[in-house]
């Protein structure tokens, strides 16, 4: 087979064949949750509540050189700095308003913000995919692999996503490794198996790694990563940044700057209804994959299969 290939998911069953997973990982921002409206578009809606008028394309602008800064400074969200990811974040939020002075009051407002439903939603068909998963396929371990810090626990609390993954959330800022590294992925699948090592009653490691999936929405931090660590790599691209998803792979991009550029832009109700216009899937290789939503995904992965033993 050619890749990368476009597929019609109701040819799944007859052009592709994929193991059952055993394992599912996800990604957490724009893959679990993502905002109702741009990051910045909401920084600016509090800070005119303190009297601030700021412009959300400079704000855009200066957010990922002053994050990268920031980072080199305080890496890890400050964990080995003395400073908590709360105060990593507010010294992010002062920098980016400046000249503009920021009370105390806006940044704890806009950090309560983004702890929830004020600031994030959580698609549909996750939630039907989640349930689907925990109901006919229990046996599936369900786990969060995610390049953040630990206020993510209290975010996916909050937007009740936590229950689905039980302890199994792997959150760079603990693991002390990121992805798209291979060492993320596998202290991820080592530490799983310790804890079922019933996961290895068919087979070794290496054979495990194939029926382990990752979903995420970043070209190279998630399906690539994952592939490079062996295991099935999914990226979700609900808005068919990365091309992979139109009619032509002509405009393919894989910059990542340019990918990453519009991570902190996302409209949900635009994001929302663009994936739900696409049904099809495209497969880069032999591991990676790159689907719309999680309707086609659950397809992919189980209905398809189910079809065939009816």
């Amino acid at each position: 087979m050619t890749f990368p290939k476009k597929i019609p998911v109701t040819q799944w069953s007859t052009q592709l064949k994929t193991r059952l997973p055993k394992i599912i990982t996800f990604d957490a921002y724009n893959t679990l949750y993502t905002t109702t409206l741009p990051v910045l578009q909401q920084y600016c809606i509090v800070a005119q509540k303190y009297g601030i008028t700021a412009n959300v394309q400079e704000l855009s602008h200066k957010f990922p050189t002053t994050f990268k800064e920031l980072n080199a400074t305080y890496p890890n969200y400050g964990k080995k700095s003395g400073i908590t990811p709360e105060q990593w974040w507010g010294c992010l939020i002062r920098e980016i308003f400046k000249p503009n002075m920021t009370p105390v009051g806006m940044i704890d407002e806009i950090l309560q913000r983004f702890e929830g439903f004020d600031a994030y939603v959580v698609y549909p068909d996750l939630i039907e995919f989640l349930k689907m998963v925990k109901a006919e396929h229990p046996e599936i371990i369900l786990a969060v692999i995610s390049n953040t810090d630990t206020i993510a626990y209290k975010l996916m609390q909050n937007v009740g996503l936590l229950k689905f993954f039980k302890n199994y959330v792997y959150l760079s800022y603990e693991v002390n490794a990121k992805k798209p590294n291979q060492e993320m992925f596998d202290y991820v699948l080592d530490d799983i198996v310790k804890r079922n090592p019933n996961l290895l009653n068919e087979g070794s490691i290496m054979d495990l790694k194939r029926s382990c999936w990752h979903v995420g929405d970043e070209l190279h931090n998630d399906m690539i990563g994952a592939y490079d660590s062996g295991w099935n790599g999914v990226l979700l691209d609900r808005i068919n940044k990365s091309g992979y998803l139109s009619m032509s792979f002509a405009n393919i991009i894989k910059d990542e700057e340019a990918l990453t550029r519009d991570k902190f832009e996302t409209n949900s109700v635009v994001a929302w209804k663009m994936s739900m216009n696409q049904s099809d899937t495209t497969q880069v290789n032999d591991r990676e994959y790159v689907v719309p939503n999680f309707i086609v995904l659950e397809k992919v992965l189980f209905k398809e299969r189910k079809n065939e033993t009816q």
